[in-house]
């Protein structure tokens, strides 16, 4: 067999049959789509395995798939080569570029400063959920609580669990409605917008309602299960005006979504500009004055604007006898990152009673840029030990400190000089992690 096709390459092209004319065609296809391949492989190379926690999307399934290591006729090995070198990109593991693109660290500092409650926490959690294509979700938040630390402490421990669950929710519904309906890009990222909304908004309500059924012990609910505690702090007297601030920063790929409710604050330093992320719920807000009058409540100005004369802010988590006109709906903005993007400042109102967005911003920028340990304010008093984010001095050497943690404590330390009356918390995360 092999003779006699050798035999027949040797024919003049018009005595050829035209089964080898086909063959010849054959060849060429073939050469272009091994060039096609081989340059596709140099400029993009194949995604590796998958890692935990990783989404890598394949291109859909097609019939043509498997022809290109079993062809059924010569136009289905085309086609299925046609298909793979147009699917390759959609392979990449994009979660990975991005997350090398848009690296961050951070630091956090929390402090009882002149009370001698502490009833602020912070959480911390980087990566502890993946979107619907695979890119990790980091969780940034800040918690001041009100009436005691307990509904602020229930936040600590639940928020980021709760949340999780609902991403996941939205993450499979946004990867169904993918699936389902062919939408351009720009209308994929509105419906990718419109599920990080509603995944925060339902994780207000849910932690509302466990910080309103929680107990004033702090015990009684978890994220699945909001109950009852049987000891004595259960009355509604004793936890009725309980609850806490929350504001909440998740970054994903390039976009910053903070989420607020209360007078906690989220502040962007991008370009040497303060870009506030969130609005403080203030009474004496226009637009939160009116809802609150709406709802049949009333502002009363007792050392500053407040609910019933009771709370200072419109909007918090839990304060059941402030219902309705305490709501936990909180306001979300999506933020596209960029390169000028330094760092993201978050902290209760401790902090910003005293210091003003740009303020903040310049110190933290400056800390960050600097990488060298900084002598706090003659004002804040030499006794007092650096902070760190469990309130206790750090056990490594100011030069080992991350430059995060740093610009939080000398933030936090600032606030303690210029007379701050409340609780201090603040973190720092730095958008270009720099040392």
């Amino acid at each position: 067999m092999v003779m006699a096709s050798a035999g027949v390459n040797n024919m003049p092209s018009h005595q050829m049959g035209e089964g080898h004319i086909d063959s010849e065609e054959c060849r060429l296809r073939r050469r272009r789509r091994s060039r096609l391949n081989a340059h596709h492989a140099s400029s993009a190379p194949a995604p590796g395995p998958a890692e935990e926690g990783e989404v890598v999307q394949s291109p859909p399934p097609s019939s043509d798939s498997s022809s290109e290591s079993a062809p059924s006729s010569q136009s289905a090995a085309e086609e299925g080569s046609d298909a793979v070198v147009a699917a390759a990109p959609q392979q990449l593991p994009s979660s990975k570029e991005k997350e090398k693109r848009w690296p961050v660290s951070f630091g956090s500092v929390a402090l009882a400063g002149r009370l001698r409650e502490m009833e602020d926490t912070v959480s911390l959690h980087p990566s502890f959920c993946a979107w619907a294509d695979g890119s990790p979700m980091h969780l940034f938040a800040v918690f001041d609580g009100h009436g005691g630390p307990h509904a602020a402490a229930l936040c600590r421990e639940q928020m980021h669990v709760i949340l999780a669950e609902e991403m996941a929710g939205a993450a499979a519904a946004f990867n169904n409605r993918q699936q389902s309906e062919e939408q351009p890009a720009e209308a994929s990222a509105s419906s990718e917008q419109v599920a990080w909304r509603g995944a925060l908004s339902r994780s207000f309500a849910r932690a509302d309602a466990l910080a309103v059924s929680a107990c004033a012990c702090g015990r009684g609910s978890t994220a699945s299960v909001p109950k009852s505690c049987s000891c004595l702090l259960s009355s509604a007297q004793k936890g009725a005006i309980v609850g806490s601030t929350a504001v909440v920063a998740l970054l994903v790929r390039d976009r910053l979504i903070v989420a607020n409710c209360g007078d906690s604050r989220a502040v962007l330093s991008r370009g040497g500009v303060a870009v506030p992320l969130s609005q403080d719920h203030k009474p004496d807000r226009p637009d939160e004055m009116a809802r609150i009058k709406a709802a049949g409540g009333k502002v009363m100005y007792m050392n500053g604007a407040r609910v019933r004369g009771i709370l200072a802010m419109s909007r918090a988590l839990g304060h059941r006898l402030l219902k309705p006109e305490v709501i936990c709906e909180p306001e979300i903005s999506i933020t596209e990152r960029c390169e000028d993007d330094d760092c993201l400042i978050l902290a209760s109102d401790g902090l910003w009673d005293v210091i003003s967005n740009k303020v903040a911003c310049d110190v933290a920028r400056q800390c960050l840029e600097d990488g060298s340990p900084t002598r706090a304010p003659a004002a804040a008093g030499s006794s007092e030990a650096t902070p760190s984010s469990s309130g206790s001095a750090p056990a490594v050497s100011q030069e080992e400190e991350p430059r995060c943690f740093r610009a939080a404590a000398l933030l936090a330390r600032l606030a303690l000089g210029r007379e701050s009356s409340d609780n201090i918390s603040v973190v720092v995360v730095d958008l270009k992690a720099r040392g």
